[in-house]
């Protein structure tokens, strides 16, 4: 027998949270669908930054974590450090924490039914009439897809689209630091040969040490990973100083490839958000961010859909259109980024123009956080990182 709800968000991650708080504070009911219960852990960097808080609080969401005001990049001897604009900070959150704290906001929002331990195996029908097929059929009018990097969804929907590009992997590991060693103000960024080490403040004493890495330095993990993570941190004095003395206590974490496109993040009835919709790579730390914000854009274009009845995929793309829009800058900085550290020497002259000028690594941080757009930097801007001059 069938059951019935006017919206499925299927994935309770932070993006099906996000849509599905939207879609209930505007008056929809909504049913979430999760495969897993509270408290799951994940490969993040863990660093939420200022515009993702900004849009968790923006539903309600008051997110506790430890602040970092800005990034600090460091490549050989190399080193740049700037603040966000504006006195903004980002947050330091576990994502098992983070998680948790979504779930308990839609388990307790009267419009909406949270489902746990609860696995989609596909979704069919027509706009308007769409059917989830979980434990039951469920019967709603649009659905959420918001199932995940690896979203079975996206292929099942065909909108999955070849990978390519270069292969990253990310992998994690927290650490309770030594007393008298500091969790810092600031995520520290790394580049090392092959991959870079991210090191995000997550409580008082404790940091995340994530890191990004080229295919063969993932490969070298394989059935060696903590022992293999260890070895990589050592690479970097910096890291290794910090780690002194440490005591992990999370157990390590691999996945990837990291990068994932979709057709679009529109189908019939249909919209993907978070990673099931596209995900590039980590190395700017926008991950979080962009599915709050992406959620935001859906839930925006999703509800004025329901309420004139066309959930058509022309329709539904508005919300594609305006997702590119709004993160096209940081795609753009993303792989410029990624084009950089693959040559290294030019890297480390970037960083080491970027702490002559402490300014234009502000405006890059400002790009950043959607504060600024690219062209803020200007040809000028490119020149001085370029050259120092």
């Amino acid at each position: 027998m069938s059951q019935q709800a006017e919206v499925v968000v299927v994935g309770g991650g932070l993006a099906g949270c996000c849509a599905a708080l939207g879609l209930a504070h505007r008056g929809h009911l909504v049913r979430v669908l999760e495969r897993q219960s509270l408290g799951r852990e994940k490969v993040c960097g863990e660093g939420l930054m200022p515009h993702g808080v900004e849009a968790l609080r923006r539903l309600g969401i008051d997110v506790q974590g430890i602040p970092f005001r800005g990034i600090g990049y460091t490549v050989d001897d190399a080193r740049a450090v700037a603040d966000f604009p504006d006195s903004l900070t980002g947050l330091g959150v576990r994502r098992r924490d983070l998680d948790a704290m979504l779930l308990r906001a839609v388990q307790s929002h009267p419009n909406i039914q949270l489902d746990l331990n609860s696995r989609v195996r596909k979704v069919t029908g027509t706009p308007g009439a769409m059917v989830v097929h979980a434990e039951a059929e469920i019967r709603a009018r649009a659905v959420v897809v918001a199932d995940g990097l690896n979203s079975p969804l996206r292929k099942q929907l065909g909108l999955e689209k070849p990978r390519t590009g270069r292969p990253r992997y990310g992998a994690r590991r927290h650490y309770k630091l030594a007393p008298g060693k500091s969790e810092g103000e600031r995520v520290e960024v790394i580049a090392l040969r092959g991959y870079e080490l991210y090191i995000t403040p997550t409580g008082v004493g404790e940091v995340n040490v994530a890191v990004l890495l080229e295919s063969q330095a993932a490969k070298s993990l394989k059935g060696n990973l903590g022992p293999g993570l260890d070895a990589l941190m050592r690479q970097s004095p910096r890291v290794q100083s910090l780690l002194e003395g440490a005591t992990p206590i999370t157990d390590p974490m691999l996945c990837g490839p990291l990068r994932r496109t979709s057709k679009a993040r529109a189908a019939p009835g249909v919209v993907l958000v978070g990673d099931a919709g596209g995900f590039l790579d980590g190395i700017t730390g926008e991950g979080m961010a962009l599915s709050a914000l992406g959620a935001e854009i859906a839930v925006d274009v999703l509800s004025a859909s329901l309420h004139s009845g066309d959930l058509s995929a022309r329709t539904l793309m508005a919300y594609d259109r305006r997702y590119s829009k709004r993160a096209r800058q940081v795609i753009w900085l993303t792989e410029i980024i990624l084009w950089g550290i693959r040559h290294r020497r030019l890297a480390r002259q970037v960083v080491r123009n970027l702490g002559k000028h402490p300014e234009l690594f502000g405006q890059v941080l400002a790009v950043n956080v959607d504060r600024a757009p690219l062209s803020s930097v200007g040809v000028t801007g490119v020149l001085r990182l370029l050259t120092g001059l």
